[in-house]
């Protein structure tokens, strides 16, 4: 059979198995299923098995960050292979969902240069912006090193037991599922396990205690205790030994987007880009960790949000920021509702009232965005219009989501 000459030099560019492994899958986001092996991690096992230094990253919320599943993997990827060096980077981070982790995942994951990253969004809203905030931390993983492979795992929670019981996709999951079609990426469902376990009459999902010689996976119904983090140990392992020689190695191709405004080109930038006028003053971040540290275990409720910050007590306070892309975030001290508010011009068009509250109503170091624009060079003024008696506005990098 004779080539056309487009596909030779399409194959001399990119190599054979390159090539033919980006080409969209057709599993079915409605349903789950415990592997969807796609393109498979095949860098990631020529590593292992040639006895190689190999790195494991990892992205997403609170259950990757502080939970137990991380270790437990590293231990068998040690015993699994012991020729090889492995060592693991956590940038995962409670409270936090892909649209944050789009915007950090450069200087929080990627600046440690992993061979391969599991991303765990889903009880995190894995969903947010229809999915285009989880397909933009694809094309930033593959620009760094097109060869880092990259995983996606469904954990659990308890809203989602009669979606799994059923086999159906969660909400969240399901757009997640067209991004790992598109892209090839590997998926493992954590939960039908947790689930089947829970139908047999072997495990309690929530409680306070074990009983009856029940497995007790959560206390709370979404962070597994240890038990439960053994059962996504053994759901992971069992997956990765099915596809440990799927897979041709070599360089990951970036297809064209599934979507339009993709979080693809989101980054932080600092908080010395803006101009300021009135009494802000800069924060002393000692009590933080470094922002460019591996976050492992720092679940105690103290966040690296910030590589720099200011605030003010004063209404009337103002900033300008000169930006590319079609949304402006913040970093911040967010409180309960009303207490401290914001005034956002860009462009000179209507005022937008940002309301700098929390979730909870409680003060807490976290991130808002503001209302999606056309795609484009900005200039916005920000003003603080109100502030609650014994506030303050603090703010930390910028958020910057371009495509």
């Amino acid at each position: 059979m004779k080539l056309k000459p487009m596909v030779i030099s399409l194959i001399f560019m990119f190599g054979t198995g390159s090539l033919f492994a980006q080409k969209p899958y057709s599993h079915d986001p409605l349903t789950t299923e415990e592997l969807r092996v796609r393109d498979g991690l095949p860098n990631f096992f020529q590593k292992l098995k040639a006895g190689e230094k190999v790195k494991v990253g990892y992205i997403g919320g609170s259950i990757t960050n502080g939970g137990m599943w991380r270790n437990k993997l590293l231990d068998w990827l040690k015993s699994e292979y012991p020729n090889a060096e492995i060592s693991q980077v956590n940038a995962a981070m409670g409270g936090t969902g892909p649209d944050f982790g789009a915007c950090r995942i450069g200087e929080h994951l990627l600046v440690h240069h992993p061979d391969i990253v599991f991303i765990e969004y889903r009880v995190n809203n894995g969903g947010a912006y229809q999915g285009r905030a989880l397909e933009g931390l694809i094309p930033q993983i593959w620009r760094m090193d097109p060869n880092t492979d990259i995983c996606i795992v469904y954990t659990i929670a308890r809203g989602m037991i009669p979606d799994i019981q059923q086999g159906k996709q969660s909400n969240a999951g399901k757009s997640m599922e067209p991004v790992a079609n598109h892209y090839g990426i590997t998926s493992i469902e954590f939960g039908l396990e947790v689930v089947k376990q829970m139908n047999e009459g072997r495990l309690i999902f929530q409680g306070k205690k074990p009983k009856d010689g029940k497995i007790l996976f959560s206390k709370d119904g979404t962070h597994p205790i240890e038990a439960g983090h053994d059962i996504y140990r053994d759901v992971l392992v069992r997956s990765l030994k099915k596809i440990e020689s799927h897979g041709t190695p070599g360089p990951h191709i970036i297809p064209p987007p599934l979507k339009e405004k993709t979080f693809s080109n989101a980054c932080m930038l600092p908080i010395t880009a803006a101009e300021f006028s009135g009494a802000w003053k800069p924060v002393d971040l000692s009590e933080y960790v470094d922002i460019h540290a591996d976050l492992t275990d720092k679940n105690d409720g103290v966040r690296p949000q910030f590589g720099a910050a200011v605030e003010t007590d004063r209404i009337g306070d103002s900033f300008t920021l000169n930006w590319n892309g079609f949304m402006l975030g913040f970093t911040g001290v967010l409180d309960a509702k009303g207490s401290v508010l914001l005034e956002v011009t860009t462009d000179n068009g209507k005022p937008q009232i940002v309301d700098l509250a929390s979730r909870s109503g409680k003060q807490q170091s976290k991130y808002i965005f503001t209302k999606e624009i056309e795609s484009g060079s900005h200039v916005t003024t920000v003003k603080v219009i109100q502030l609650g008696e014994g506030k303050f506005c603090r703010l930390g990098q910028f958020l910057i989501v371009a495509d």
